[in-house]
Order: C-alpha cells, then structure tokens, then sequence
C-alpha cells in the first residue's frame, strides 16, 4: 500500500475511531487497515494512535 492510501487509512481510523468500521467503510479486511497504519507509523517514526482493548484516538 502507498503512502498516500495509508494516509486516507490512518485518517478513516482516528474520524470513526476504529479499525474494524474504518475498514468496513474502506472496503478492506482489518488487519490490511491496522498493517497500513502500522507502516505509516514506521514510517514517520512516530505513534500516531493511542490504542486501547475499547479505543483507538489519534495521540497528541
């Protein structure tokens, strides 16, 4: 997945504050959206979402 792709990933997460509807809504299996995500985090070389067993929120 490209940069931008996991962008438009990382910004469905944080606006519907889930993985699993973000993915829904993307048209793409869960672990696709999380792995996105977790690249672009590797990429940028910082945390982008608090992730909790309840919720995901984007960190400060």
């Amino acid at each position: 997945m490209d940069q931008l792709q996991a962008m438009q990933v990382f910004a469905r997460v944080a606006e519907l504050s889930s993985f699993t509807r973000a993915a829904d809504s993307l048209g793409m299996p869960k672990a696709s959206a999380s792995t996105a995500v977790q690249e672009l985090e590797a990429l940028l070389g910082t945390r982008l979402l608090h992730r909790t067993t309840r919720r995901v929120q984007p960190t400060q």
